[in-house]
């Protein structure tokens, strides 16, 4: 009887014991909340700028490119071999000025949206974080980026972050 007993009182605090360390979960899409942002139209506008004036300098790159090709195919029977070679050559190398600018820039509007988006980015990590820590959530997963595969039943904290940057919050709830 005593064992009995004593299981059982050990059974019985296992289970408090879990039921008190259960974890509080949510779960948000970041994607969402990120394009419901004010911010986020005016860094897309900015971005988009930056975008057309490098978009600009390569048209600008092409037409010098183009003007040289037309002007040494419509000269070329009168040039001699030195200045064949060396016409040649000019294209060849404004074709390589262009690839090389082209590279450049890919790598220059990914710095620059980078840098307009990343405090975006932290102010709707701080709203996430702010929200878990006043109601005790333990985990909040993104549910937009394609992470959590499979989840029990979760808050969708979406509309108290919304509140908490003062956005109006959507009708969507996904998960």
């Amino acid at each position: 009887m005593k064992k009995t007993i004593s299981t059982l009182l050990i059974a019985g605090l296992s289970i408090f014991a879990f039921t008190a360390s259960a974890q509080k979960l949510a779960h948000i899409n970041l994607d969402s909340l990120l394009r419901s942002m004010p911010e986020s139209d005016s860094a897309r506008k900015t971005g988009q700028g930056h975008y057309q004036m490098l978009e600009s300098e390569v048209e600008s790159m092409n037409k010098e490119y183009q003007a040289k090709v037309q002007d040494y195919q419509a000269h070329q029977q009168g040039y001699t071999e030195l200045i064949k070679s060396t016409k040649q050559q000019e294209i060849q190398d404004i074709g390589q000025r262009i690839q090389a600018f082209q590279t450049s820039a890919q790598q220059d509007l990914q710095r620059f949206n980078d840098s307009i988006t990343k405090p975006i980015i932290m102010k709707a990590k701080n709203a996430v974080n702010s929200v878990a820590k006043e109601h005790h959530y333990n985990y909040v997963f993104d549910t937009s980026s394609g992470v959590v595969l499979y989840s029990e039943d979760s808050d969708d904290i979406y509309a108290m972050v919304a509140e908490k940057l003062g956005i109006k919050a959507s009708a969507k709830k996904s998960k």
